[in-house]
């Protein structure tokens, strides 16, 4: 995709994190949390730009040897155009490069779209959790690195 950079989450895309977490998720991070993000030692966030615009992002901590991936969240507008591959791709680099050995996740068991990228990175279900998202379940996902 032309024009589509991968940065560290910083002060300075709060505003713009702050926003897509409201607009894509019914229980949304808050202000409070997003800024705990930024002075864990252990956090590693990343933003993507496309055009010199925050298009998306993603946030996981890296504890020891393993990388737990929260969150990845796309524009509406701007999803199915590879933004969250590019998130997923530099996070998985970020975090062998760190030391990480797995990646582990959990995603909504009716989130195809999500489902799917983790499939086609390598990523594989390791457990569930029933009701985990009010009736829906979750899928534990990982992926050794």
């Amino acid at each position: 995709m032309q024009n589509l950079s991968v940065e560290t989450f910083k002060e300075e895309h709060l505003s713009d994190i702050l926003k897509l977490e409201r607009e894509l998720f019914e229980e949304p991070y808050s202000e409070e949390t997003l800024r705990r993000e930024l002075e864990l030692p252990f956090s590693l966030g990343l933003v993507a730009k496309l055009n010199g615009e925050t298009a998306g992002y993603c946030l996981a901590w890296l504890i020891g040897e393993t990388c737990e991936l929260h969150r990845i969240g796309v524009k509406r507008e701007l999803q199915g155009r590879g933004i969250g591959r590019a998130l997923l791709k530099t996070l998985l680099q970020e975090a062998a490069g760190k030391g990480a050995k797995e990646v582990i996740l959990e995603v909504n068991e009716k989130n195809r779209k999500a489902i799917s990228l983790y499939k086609a990175f390598g990523f594989s279900k390791v457990s569930e959790r029933k009701n985990y998202y009010g009736d829906d379940g979750a899928f534990i996902m990982k992926l050794n690195l």
